[in-house]
């Protein structure tokens, strides 16, 4: 089973997934670090700080990763890894945009326009809205406290279970 946990930068997914992975002993892919660490960007924004991705061929790599691994279960994490279209399973995680503009400000220093373009993106709904173009159902959970934390990956569990139950 493919899970798919995305959101924008500083809402918590990457603490989710490394913790969802090691309780149900999953392959934990952290799409931004695989995109980086095999070449598969176009060129580094200094505007944005970020990197421009060649998606069609991180998701031809990640098929051919994936293909190679022998795990019951694989969390896809990062800011864009709705995109891709294997899934089984997608989470979009949000949080407050007050607290979003607190991580992001203070705990990672982004320059005032990258915080209100997440703040932008996640209030908008832009992830939810690719996902229905791409016909995926996706849950939401919100992380704004701590034991939210537990209680997200209770309810992914949870979901897991029934997806398997249902196939």
């Amino acid at each position: 089973m493919i899970i798919c946990i995305t959101g924008v930068p500083g809402v918590g997914k990457s603490t989710i997934a490394k913790r969802l992975a090691k309780e149900i002993n999953a392959i934990l892919i952290d799409i931004n670090d695989f995109a980086i660490k095999n070449n598969l960007y176009e060129e580094y924004d200094e505007a944005e700080q970020t990197y421009i991705v060649d998606e069609n061929k991180l998701f031809q790599e990640i098929d051919n990763y994936i293909r190679n691994l022998n795990s019951k279960y694989i969390i896809i994490e990062g800011n864009f890894a709705h995109l891709y279209d294997k899934g089984d399973l997608y989470i979009v995680i949000k949080t407050d945009p007050n607290i979003l503009y607190e991580r992001l400000s203070k705990e990672r220093s982004y320059p005032y326009h990258k915080i209100f373009t997440n703040i932008w993106a996640m209030n908008l709904e832009v992830i939810e809205d690719e996902l229905e173009e791409m016909k995926k159902e996706y849950y939401v959970f919100y992380n704004n406290k701590e034991d939210d934390i537990d209680n997200i990956i209770r309810e992914i569990k949870r979901l897991i279970e029934n997806k398997e139950k249902s196939n």
